[in-house]
């Protein structure tokens, strides 16, 4: 290890409980998680819910390992015996390493995790599964944060704590889906033959969310092209083979998405909410609604009234 001169405290000592929580920091790494909290493990794949304790850890495994707190969580890291830095771990975000990877982590502060490792076999076959032929490349991911991750990780926290008979044909899909959202944000750019016009998956959050902040502006697919950097008809192919439509009618999409929250969570006029998520007219946007749900907005907002 390097770089030992500004070593923060360790955790304190002076709770039984925080006994039983230290792999030394700056000892040899495990070969495995500690099972500190009576993990779930079926098939090769752990889960643990690590109750709000400081805890330190050194670890090297032959699985990709997830922490994934549930606040705020201040920690001393260490990756591949590189400098020791203090950095934060977002609520509803989590940390990934790759196998064989070196991590050293000191908890400063008490914050609940979920911990869950598993078998590269599966983990790569998850990824494969989302990426349509692009390709993940191992790495340490410090810093992801999605909605859905975030959706997942309680309800697996509620599965651990509440459901007093663990399925693993339950838990198991629940940590796959995990895997494949965090895919989605960090497959390589990297495309093999015949995938040529798919949308490197960076190019294509940033124009979801150049999408989802002109819901009510009007936004044309040359305008999306341009910030691309591609022709229209280039964006228009890649576009569609990375979401499986085309850009206009994904903007059509998000634009009801957003128009349904406003049709059950307000009381607004059906033309003003119409006109503020980009549609050109009452009428315009009643077609498109109807046409896609088979029900008008008038009539779905009632639903939930009657409901």
């Amino acid at each position: 290890m390097t770089d030992r001169t500004e070593k923060s405290p360790g955790p304190r000592r002076d709770r039984t409980v925080s006994e039983n929580r230290v792999i030394d920091f700056d000892g040899p790494p495990s070969d495995r998680l500690p099972g500190w909290a009576r993990p779930f493990n079926i098939e090769g794949v752990h889960v643990e819910l690590y109750p709000p304790v400081e805890f330190e850890l050194a670890y090297k495994i032959d699985h990709y390992c997830i922490f994934a707190p549930f606040a705020l969580a201040p920690v001393d890291l260490s990756i591949n015996d590189g400098p020791v830095r203090r950095t934060s771990l977002p609520t509803g975000g989590a940390f990934l390493s790759p196998p064989f990877t070196t991590v050293r982590v000191r908890l400063v502060a008490p914050v609940e995790f979920l911990v869950f490792a598993a078998p590269p076999v599966r983990v790569e076959g998850a990824f494969e599964r989302v990426g349509g032929g692009r390709v993940w490349s191992p790495q340490v991911v410090e810093s992801f944060v999605d909605p859905g991750f975030a959706a997942l990780q309680l309800e697996l926290r509620r599965a651990l704590i509440s459901d007093p008979l663990m399925e693993p044909a339950y838990v198991l899909p629940l940590v796959d889906a995990m895997f494949a959202r965090f895919s989605c944000h960090f497959l390589d750019i990297d495309l093999p033959a015949g995938h040529k016009e798919t949308l490197p998956p960076r190019v294509l959050r940033n124009i979801v969310r150049e999408i989802e902040g002109a819901v009510g502006s009007r936004l044309s697919v040359e305008d999306l092209a341009k910030k691309a950097g591609l022709s229209r008809s280039h964006f228009s192919r890649a576009f569609h083979a990375a979401t499986g439509e085309t850009p206009q009618d994904f903007i059509i999409s998000r634009r009801l998405c957003h128009a349904r929250d406003m049709l059950v969570e307000t009381e607004r006029p059906i033309a003003e909410i119409a006109v503020e998520t980009g549609f050109a007219s009452h009428a315009h946007f009643s077609t498109a609604f109807k046409k896609r749900l088979g029900v008008s907005p008038a009539r779905y907002r009632l639903s939930f009234r009657e409901d």
